[in-house]
């Protein structure tokens, strides 16, 4: 199924705080324009020629603020998820997915469709190099935002599914994999994989994904993993790295800025291989090798077959 969002389970829709001027990206070029007719109009008939000065000064301010405006809704906008905690994952990134623009920002920094394309790459190669994918393999990921990695994975497998449980985040990847042979979308109905059956799939991954999740809910997803998993089959994880210097500089920089501040729900968590390397261990994957790829690591094992 291309492109389609298979289980039938329906999230409710959620109250989005767009903002009132969101709404209307119109007005600020409507009140720059007329701003600035109304200071030349009073630069034209006032009998103080001082005017003249203040109208010149009024344009170049009017249309300053004209340009900034422009330069800003160009960014997508982030809404206010202050009523959400951080394990209501589906209402969270349903509020971060309203739209194409922001849901590429939230999911992957990025939102025109070239640089999303661009920033996937190292991803594919450590996929390709670490997870050993073939084109013989079918491979589920979990978490997959707006199918920026699937989109690119599925030439070098059989079939990709990706899975998430952001009904909106799916919308999004539908619109982008439109088109686009051997891909499945799954809305996940929690924290587990119970939408598939076991052993149906050579690979599953998640990455850019367990960070934002607590350390249990992680836990979870890599029992189910390692049901859904074939014998033989392969997993590979990442998160990024307290133990590298650029992992600590990133921890650090947002320990600064977030310290007297309530921290947002979809917060990254940051952690290190070893607490992988005992998800995995203990769910019963063997072959487990950790992966320096700064600031990330990647965690990869295998299911005896």
């Amino acid at each position: 199924m291309n492109g389609t969002i298979y289980p039938t389970r329906q999230i409710s829709e959620i109250r989005l705080t767009m903002g009132w001027a969101w709404a209307r990206r119109w007005l600020p070029a409507v009140a720059a324009c007329a701003s600035v007719a109304l200071v030349l109009a009073a630069a034209r008939w006032a009998k103080d020629p001082s005017l003249n000065l203040l109208a010149a000064g009024g344009s170049l301010v009017c249309f300053y603020a004209l340009g900034y405006s422009v330069r800003k809704y160009q960014q997508p906008f982030s809404p206010s998820l202050r009523h959400l905690k951080r394990h209501q994952y589906g209402d969270v990134w349903n509020s971060l997915a309203a739209t194409p623009e922001l849901a590429g920002q939230s999911a992957a920094g990025e939102h025109e469709e070239s640089e999303l394309r661009r920033s996937v790459q190292s991803t594919i190669r450590n996929l390709r190099e670490l997870a050993s994918i073939s084109p013989n393999d079918e491979v589920l990921e979990i978490g997959c935002g707006i199918g920026r990695v699937g989109r690119e994975l599925v030439p070098h497998c059989r079939n990709w599914t990706g899975s998430d449980i952001s009904e909106k985040m799916l919308s999004h990847a539908a619109r982008r994999l439109e088109g686009v042979e051997n891909t499945r979308l799954v809305l996940l109905r929690g924290g587990s994989l119970s939408e598939f059956p076991s052993k149906s799939f050579d690979v599953v991954f998640a990455t850019n994904m367990l960070g934002h999740l607590d350390e249990i809910d992680r836990w979870t997803y890599v029992e189910e993993a390692f049901r859904v998993l074939r014998p033989g089959g392969r997993i590979f994880l990442d998160n990024i790295d307290l133990e590298s210097d650029r992992g600590w500089i990133m921890f650090v920089k947002d320990a600064e800025r977030l310290r007297s501040v309530e921290r947002p729900p979809y917060m990254p968590r940051f952690s290190t291989s070893s607490e992988f390397v005992a998800y995995l261990s203990h769910a019963g994957f063997e072959t487990i090798a950790v992966h320096r790829r700064p600031p990330l690591f990647i965690v990869t094992a295998k299911k005896a077959g």
